[in-house]
């Protein structure tokens, strides 16, 4: 297993060529948010440089500068030590980074997705698509370890939860004060077991109509939760947030591997549409 190769380490040379012989890259996301009495603000952040470090290890790709910064579903706002940025700024700011980052010639871009903007993101990558011919990809970690969600974790994934606590004990122990997890529940406006996915973002959930980001039912955390948790951080552990990490990585490497099998460095398939008025 190699070194992690961050962009913002290497010398313009050195980045020449490197996309000379890969031209795929990892682009992390995440956000700072109040993660309860537990975790640290950076926790997403944290999260999405973890496991773009972990593949880039194994497969020698270049993890571009991150983004700390993310949009949030209204009921985040007004939080002590969240600082969000609008959906529209985080949809232009990550196409002014992908375009930087095919002008510099990688072509195949990774967004390493950390935090609940999934919506967000999905809609950014369908825009660029029709200005620059890339091919692009989100993983939001809670969607691609699914599978393995299910399996080594009691709760779905929420907020400051099982899930994300695990996944800090394992990236980031010393940034954890588990003696302050406290288990606590996000209130609802409507029927929640009934109308709402009972995890987070609504991947993988059974039951429910809607996704929490798809429904304004949610009164605003600093005044429904004391201590900033949707969960039960209490029952994590670092070996579920090993599982879940590596699950992950297992996947987007292979994915690395599709792509490296199926395209030469600087080959891409056709993908921008062929129009006669351009929309962006």
């Amino acid at each position: 297993m190699g070194k992690a190769i961050w962009w913002w380490d290497m010398k313009r040379p050195e980045i020449e060529q490197h996309v000379k012989q890969d031209d795929i890259v990892l682009f992390p996301i995440g956000s700072t948010e109040q993660h309860g009495p537990h975790m640290p603000t950076g926790a997403d952040y944290f999260n999405a440089i973890g496991i773009a470090e972990k593949i880039s290890e194994k497969r020698g790709v270049v993890i571009a500068p991150p983004l700390a910064y993310g949009s949030h579903p209204y009921f985040h706002y007004g939080y002590m030590g969240t600082l969000p940025i609008r959906q529209t700024i985080l949809i232009e700011f990550v196409r002014d980074i992908v375009k930087g980052l095919v002008n510099c010639n990688f072509n195949k871009i990774l967004i390493i997705n950390a935090h609940g903007q999934w919506w967000t993101l999905n809609t950014a990558i369908q825009e660029i698509a029709l200005e620059v011919n890339a091919f692009l990809a989100v993983s939001t970690w809670q969607e691609t370890a699914d599978p393995m969600i299910r399996e080594v974790l009691e709760t779905p994934p929420r907020h400051a939860d099982e899930s994300e606590a695990a996944l800090g004990l394992y990236l980031y122990p010393e940034k954890l004060d588990m003696s302050k997890a406290v288990d606590e529940t996000l209130g609802s406006y409507i029927d929640t077991a009934r109308f709402c996915k009972q995890g987070c973002f609504g991947f993988g959930d059974r039951g429910g109509c809607f996704a929490i980001e798809g429904i304004t039912a949610f009164p605003q955390e600093s005044k429904a939760m004391i201590h900033g948790v949707a969960g039960r951080p209490t029952l994590a552990t670092r070996e579920k947030g090993e599982a879940i990490v590596n699950y992950t990585v297992d996947v987007l490497c292979a994915l690395i591997d599709d792509l490296r099998k199926r395209f030469k460095v600087g080959e891409i398939p056709a993908l921008k549409p062929q129009l006669r008025v351009e929309y962006y």
